[in-house]
């Protein structure tokens, strides 16, 4: 069997109406690109990526190969899902058997929201508790108050409800981070903490991992280099310290994320997988959380942020888990008339806008986007995380006041203050 052609497909598949603008503040674009993988005995093999298509570079080594040249493959795992969807299907079996031992049927998976007001933030557990899940990872940024979400969560969430943090560093330092991950360890839907502070930082880190019972989660699994090596790698090395607690296996070349299954399983430390993506994307997140053996965190795709899952049959959701696809290879099928019609989605236009971070005490500042804001809090330009805080977008009103801030934006990057 020979891959004979590579069949590139971009959509503009949008976001649920709900979320299309505030994904669009958050530099989310709606791009999506589809691969099918054609062979000389007629097969075809599924891949995706979030995003425009991958140059013809990346395309290029696997044109003229059979697809078992690429098990335990350390390249673009996009493009990899596709081999090990055409080698299940030549040999009639699902994708994970070609990858390990079955340790699971039903594999743990999160909903995923960014950054939102306590309301809306309370909004999107009641969706997710409704849709069938049972845990959330969500991203913490310094411009809304966390403890104060947290509650709203708290107030919406079913008893068996989990959240899990991203602050992506946010927290900054220990001195900053103590006293607010204090106040979060007395709501008991908050379940774990990603980055909390910078991880370089790792005498930050072991401080306030002593202080603190939540569980603190690495961003990374990396345990092999390529060839010899006498540098062991910075996941490795927090792993045998007990630095952290779990640990994201975020986009991770297959080779990579099997490599940490042993070593993540020999620590008993739990894995969340993250890989971004619609329907096929889950279907591959379903078969890696099938044989990797602490895979026990809810994992993340994102695929529910969409408006469609590009496959005929749908995911089955219960009580928090995702159900392994059964059949040979990844197991779905492509919806070929949701691609038709993606194929030619416009592209939206959206309005003007800039961020308005209100401090405590009514204090409004101006920022010409959510990630500025999130750059220069980062950088002590405002109080991270203060009592109260929240960012709103104001969109163009056809003002002078609105035409005059948003050019002055542009110009400075620095915030007006009011």
């Amino acid at each position: 069997m020979k891959i004979t052609e590579i069949e590139v497909i971009p959509l503009r598949l949008p976001y649920e109406e709900r979320m299309r603008k505030r994904l669009y503040h958050f530099a989310m674009r709606e791009e999506l690109t589809l691969y099918k993988f054609h062979t000389d005995t007629g097969l075809a093999g599924l891949g995706e990526n979030p995003g425009p298509p991958f140059g013809q570079e990346l395309l290029d080594p696997y044109l003229g190969t059979d697809p078992f040249d690429h098990v335990m493959s350390a390249k673009l795992y996009n493009l990899d899902m596709a081999c090990y969807d055409l080698m299940g299907k030549h040999l009639g079996l699902p994708a994970w058997k070609l990858m390990g031992q079955q340790m699971r049927q039903w594999v743990s998976m999160g909903w995923w929201m960014p950054c939102m007001s306590p309301e809306d933030s309370a909004n999107e557990v009641r969706m997710a508790a409704e849709r069938g899940y049972r845990g959330l990872k969500c991203k913490a940024r310094a411009f809304y108050d966390v403890v104060e979400q947290s509650h709203a969560m708290q107030e919406a969430a079913p008893p068996d409800f989990r959240v899990e943090f991203d602050f992506n560093g946010s927290l900054i330092n220990v001195e900053t981070a103590l006293p607010i991950c204090r106040e979060l360890e007395k709501i008991p839907v908050v379940k774990g903490l990603e980055e909390p502070i910078f991880a370089y930082d790792i005498e930050g880190w072991r401080r306030l991992h002593q202080e603190i019972r939540i569980p603190f989660y690495l961003h990374g699994v990396g345990t092999v280099f390529e060839g010899p090596s006498r540098q062991p790698s910075g996941p490795w090395l927090g792993l045998r310290a007990g630095d952290f607690d779990g640990a994201l296996c975020s986009h991770e070349n297959i080779r990579n994320a099997l490599a940490a299954s042993w070593a993540f399983a020999a620590a008993n430390t739990p894995i969340l997988l993250q890989y971004v993506g619609a329907g096929i994307t889950e279907a591959f997140a379903c078969h890696m959380g099938a044989i990797m053996h602490t895979a026990t965190l809810p994992a993340v795709t994102g695929g529910h942020l969409y408006e469609d899952d590009l496959i005929v049959e749908p995911h089955v959701m219960q009580r928090g888990f995702m159900k392994v696809p059964l059949g040979p290879g990844l197991g779905v099928e492509l919806d070929e008339d949701a691609v038709e019609r993606y194929r030619h989605t416009p592209e939206p236009e959206w309005a003007r806008y800039f961020s308005v971070v209100t401090l405590p005490g009514g204090l409004k500042h101006y920022y010409r986007n959510l990630q500025q804001a999130e750059r220069l809090m980062k950088l002590g330009v405002d109080e991270a995380f203060a009592p109260g805080v929240r960012l709103d977008e104001r969109e163009d009103d056809g003002s002078e006041e609105f035409d005059r801030i948003w050019k002055q934006l542009q110009e400075v990057d620095w915030p007006i203050w009011d």
